[in-house]
């Protein structure tokens, strides 16, 4: 499975944005029969960004998607309208799910994710930072009872793992750290990720729901 992500920085001017990010969610589903998800970024991010992701089966099924809305009059006009209101675009990235992975067409507003994503470093085992990647989300899960998906980008920047854990509400990403932190085999297995990434690239950020 594989999942489409764009990220813009708008002008933060959420009074002004919301209808304009409610209408393009309702044109691509109207016009493509596919969900779009729309986040706000929160710790970590850049004030004002704003986050469009859509789980694909194929590339196949994105190219369709793709040129059913280039064919849509609605879904330029709508998007005139918001790009009225954008600083900057990052460019799309497509991730293929290694764990995990759903087509997720039903989340609830308002859910928070926690994005933990780095580069490979230079000359680092892929294959070796997989069996980490995955060791390290089953003791996560182990220690929370929440389980994490992991990703590797196919489209963009090259070489990024990411992991992706979901929550209700920021009061039960509290809870999680507050469990990881508590337990001593933690730390040492999230320090052993460190030699597969490239200094100065790992994330870890906040995304809510919001659309």
């Amino acid at each position: 499975m594989l999942l489409f992500s764009r990220l813009v920085v708008t002008t933060g001017d959420m009074e002004a944005l919301m209808p304009l990010v409610q209408n393009l969610a309702a044109i691509i589903q109207k016009e493509a029969g596919t969900t779009v998800h729309v986040w706000a970024g929160g710790n970590g991010f850049v004030t004002g960004s704003l986050g469009f992701s859509i789980a694909y089966e194929t590339l196949a099924a994105r190219s369709a998607v793709t040129a059913k809305l280039g064919a849509s009059k609605a879904w330029w006009a709508a998007n005139r309208q918001f790009r009225e209101h954008v600083v900057s675009v990052e460019p799309d990235t497509i991730n293929k799910y290694i764990r995990g992975g759903t087509m997720g067409p039903n989340i609830p507003l308002g859910t928070t994710v926690q994005q933990n994503q780095f580069q490979l470093a230079q000359g680092a085992d892929w294959m070796a930072t997989l069996k980490w990647a995955v060791e390290y989300v089953e003791l996560t899960k182990k220690i929370t009872g929440v389980d994490s998906n992991i990703l590797h980008s196919i489209y963009g920047v090259l070489g990024g793992v990411g992991m992706l854990t979901g929550f209700p509400n920021a009061a039960a990403v509290d809870e999680y750290r507050s469990k990881l932190v508590a337990n001593p085999d933690y730390l040492p297995k999230f320090l052993e990720g460190g030699k597969y990434a490239l200094a100065g690239t790992v994330l870890q950020r906040h995304i809510v729901k919001i659309a």
